[in-house]
């Protein structure tokens, strides 16, 4: 079983699944298709990767696709900790342009859900941070897009300054979300 807490945009959720201890530790879902339908995600999951931060303070930027390849995410921790970014990229929505933000952390066993429209990005809080990442759409390089992490229209509160920050080579020159014209 999954609890829901919607975060501050809708479309995005922190997810915790019921964890099960018994005499040798705990278990814990990461994805039903039936559990998770019933608190609102509907996605299927269909690409599943694991990504390893070696340092805190390891920035991947503001990524989503185009349709018809536009992806929900899910991500969990698996080591660590990691403050999680998602920015709505639907033009016609509501929300456009802004930033909902959640840290979530192995020892917490929460889950970050993204629906399809959002581009997403984190920093890692602790070395050795690894992630489970779970998308609804395989990658498509023609159709990646990208936003400046540090874009200042988004407001977003970083817990890592600029000087610091150890950003991916492909997300060092993306363009501020104001001068996309890709969007969805």
């Amino acid at each position: 079983m999954f609890h829901a807490t919607p975060l501050a945009i809708p479309g995005l959720l922190l997810i915790r699944p019921d964890t099960v201890m018994d005499q040798q530790g705990w278990t814990s879902a990461v994805y039903n298709e039936t559990a998770l339908g019933a608190v609102g995600v509907h996605d299927r999951f269909v690409d599943d990767r694991i990504i390893y931060a070696d340092k805190s303070g390891n920035v991947r930027g503001l990524r989503y696709q185009l349709a018809p390849a536009s992806q929900a995410t899910l991500l969990r921790v698996l080591h660590g900790r990691l403050f999680v970014v998602a920015v709505d990229v639907r033009r016609g929505s509501s929300t456009f342009g802004r930033a909902g933000t959640a840290t979530i952390s192995y020892m917490g066993s929460e889950q970050f859900y993204a629906m399809p429209g959002f581009a997403v990005g984190w920093c890692s809080l602790d070395n050795a941070t690894q992630i489970l990442l779970k998308t609804s759409a395989n990658t498509s390089p023609e159709l990646m897009r990208g936003i400046a992490w540090d874009d200042p229209a988004l407001k977003i509160e970083w817990p890592v300054s600029p000087e610091v920050a150890e950003v991916m080579i492909a997300d060092t020159d993306q363009p501020l979300l104001a001068g996309q014209q890709d969007l969805l």
